[in-house]
């Protein structure tokens, strides 16, 4: 185990039948999961990530690599992320976690289809209900600290909203063109709807678990079908 997850879980204010019920264990084996005396299936590390905000790497043994930070600009993916909550959310003003990591994944490859670079140069990996980057989980919880974002927690569901009027000074005017219309788009979908579409995707589809899912093979898509 990389992360002990006893400390973390107790500086969320957690306690151990929280966590199990949220992996659909019983207290028992989270206790064990959570001494280190057995490992984390994918599917539960994935879910410690969701629920501790902590990026999965601190849960599972990896060996792939992400790009160096010095090749992202993090204000802006955090606009992009901002920006997304303000064009995409419910009339209350929320998005769950899921629909927001989809939406800046079809932003990012949809980018690559008709320019041949992403925005933001991330590395998405491919995990049971997403294609998501570490970093994301990461700069959530920085939104968070920071106070540009609130997280509501509905048991299974992280509700997110925005504090203040996100900047997009970062983003061109191309990018924020196409961020608007990948939010129109998918606007009062459900998050199975999304989850569906990006599941369909042949960078989805070729990809092994927690591979890197390679931008090039969304240019073999149909137009259509890139967001």
């Amino acid at each position: 185990m990389i992360a002990n997850i006893e400390t973390i879980r107790k500086e969320k204010k957690l306690t151990q039948d929280e966590v199990a019920k949220y992996l659909w264990i019983t207290r028992q084996t989270f206790s064990k999961l959570e001494k280190g005396n057995i490992e984390p299936t994918l599917w539960q590390a994935v879910k410690l990530s969701e629920l501790l905000w902590v990026e999965i790497d601190n849960f599972i043994e990896t060996d792939t690599k992400t790009l160096s930070s010095k090749n992202i600009d993090w204000d802006k993916y955090k606009q992009i992320i901002t920006n997304f909550i303000k064009y995409w959310a419910d009339d209350d003003g929320k998005i769950t976690k899921t629909k927001l990591a989809k939406l800046c994944y079809l932003l990012d490859f949809a980018w690559y289809y008709y320019n041949l670079v992403p925005i933001t140069g991330l590395e998405y990996k491919k995990f049971a209900q997403w294609p998501v980057p570490d970093a994301y989980f990461s700069t959530l919880e920085e939104l968070f600290e920071e106070d540009y974002i609130a997280i509501e927690i509905k048991w299974r569901s992280h509700l997110i909203e925005n504090i203040w009027t996100p900047s997009s000074d970062k983003l061109s005017e191309d990018e924020l063109n196409m961020l608007q219309d990948i939010a129109k788009k998918w606007k009062w979908k459900q998050t199975h709807e999304i989850v569906d579409f990006t599941h369909k995707q042949l960078p989805w589809l070729v990809s092994y678990d927690k591979e890197i899912i390679p931008y090039g093979l969304i240019t073999q898509e149909d137009l259509e079908n890139v967001y």
